[in-house]
C-alpha cells in the first residue's frame, strides 16, 4: 500500500517534535542499562543491599521498568494520524500493546512506591502518579471500546502525558539536584514534579477541538 500524501504530511508534522521524540527513545531504552550493567546503576545506588536481595521488589522494580519503557517507546506513534489513517489495525495493535504495557509498569510502581526515597511525601507523589496513569489508561480503553472516539483521545493525551513522567523525571532531577544539593529532598519534589506538569499541559491541549478519527 502506497504512502498517501496525509500520511507524508502527518510525519512532516512529526519531525517538528524530533528533539522531544528523540529524549523518549532515549530514556524507553533506559532500563536496558539495569539488565546489561552489573552492580549498582542509576537508582539502585541509594538502594540498600537489603531491599536488592529482595526478590519481590527486584520482580516489581524490573517489571515497571521493562514495561514502563516499551509503553514510552510505542505511545507516541498513536499520535501521528497518518498513522492512523494509514493502517487503523496497526494502530490498535499498538493501542493494545501500550495499555498492557501501562497497567503492568503501573502495577510495579504500587509495590515499589512504598520503597522510594524521601518517605511519605516521595511515595504519595509516585503512588498517585502511578494511579493516575493507570486510570487514564483503563479510561481511554473503555471509551474506544464504547466507540466514544473523541473522549478516547482525550484520555490517551492525558495517559501518554503521564507516561513521559519518565521523561520529564530525569530532567528535573538534575537540576533539582543543583539547586538544592540535596538528593532526597530533590526526590521528594521529583515525584510530583515529573507528572503534574504534564497532567496540566494536557489539560490544556484536551481543552481544544480534537478532530474525531475516521473509524472504518
Amino acid at each position: 500500500m502506497m504512502m498517501n500524501s496525509a500520511f507524508i504530511k502527518s510525519i512532516s508534522k512529526t519531525l517538528v517534535y524530533l528533539p522531544l521524540i528523540f529524549l523518549i527513545l532515549l530514556i524507553s531504552i533506559y532500563p536496558l542499562q539495569f539488565f546489561l550493567v552489573e552492580g549498582k546503576v542509576g537508582i539502585l545506588q541509594v538502594k540498600s543491599d537489603a531491599l536488592l536481595s529482595d526478590w519481590v521488589w527486584k520482580t516489581f522494580f524490573y517489571i515497571h521498568i521493562s514495561f514502563g519503557g516499551v509503553a514510552l517507546m510505542v505511545g507516541w506513534l498513536q499520535f501521528i494520524q497518518g498513522l492512523r489513517n494509514y493502517s487503523m489495525r496497526l494502530h490498535r495493535t499498538i493501542g493494545i500493546v501500550y495499555v498492557l504495557c501501562v497497567w503492568l509498569s503501573a502495577l510495579g510502581v504500587g509495590y515499589i512506591g512504598f520503597f522510594a526515597e524521601g518517605g511519605l511525601i516521595a511515595f504519595l507523589g509516585f503512588m498517585i502518579g502511578g494511579l493516575v496513569w493507570a486510570f487514564t489508561t483503563i479510561q481511554g480503553y473503555l471509551t474506544i471500546c464504547k466507540g466514544r472516539v473523541i473522549a478516547h483521545q482525550k484520555w490517551m493525551i492525558y495517559s501518554y502525558a503521564m507516561c513521559v513522567g519518565a521523561v520529564t523525571l530525569r530532567i528535573w532531577l538534575p537540576l533539582l539536584m543543583v539547586a538544592t544539593n540535596d538528593f532526597t529532598f530533590s526526590y521528594q519534589i521529583v515525584s510530583w514534579m515529573a507528572w503534574a506538569p504534564n497532567l496540566a499541559v494536557a489539560y490544556l491541549i484536551v481543552k481544544r477541538k480534537i478532530t474525531p478519527v475516521a473509524l472504518p
